[in-house]
């Protein structure tokens, strides 16, 4: 489930704080853009690889309370199992493979959260302030 801006900065999770909502985009040329364009829209949440996978498959004139139900219904751990098989019409690689340029060029920013004991790796446009 995404996480809040303030979850990122404390760097654990709240269980009292509700999933953010995720807000949809359109088609863009390529993968990067899509990912870019997502996280832009969603800048004061943090999302997991499966996560930004179903988000971009999202156009955007979906309900805004599918995405955040689409989101939210399995639990993290089978979110990461299931994410490449998730996304429809996306190529899982190229997803993973963009998502990985845009953390090596600085624009996206990665974090390690434990949650129950395991690592979990969320993402999100990179902030410089």
């Amino acid at each position: 489930m995404p996480i809040t801006e303030r979850e990122w900065d404390d760097g654990e999770f709240d269980t009292d704080e509700d999933a953010p909502r995720t807000n949809s985009v359109g088609d863009y040329e390529t993968d990067k853009d899509l990912i870019l364009a997502f996280l832009a829209e969603n800048a004061e949440k943090a999302y997991t690889k499966p996560e930004i996978h179903r988000g971009v498959d999202f156009g955007e004139t979906d309900d805004p309370e599918t995405i955040h139900e689409k989101l939210s219904s399995l639990p993290n751990t089978l979110v990461d199992l299931a994410g490449d098989a998730v996304a429809t019409g996306l190529v899982s690689d190229d997803i993973d493979a963009a998502l990985d340029e845009l953390v090596a060029e600085g624009t996206v920013t990665e974090k390690q959260l434990d949650r129950d004991g395991e690592s979990v790796t969320h993402y999100r446009l990179n902030q410089v302030e």
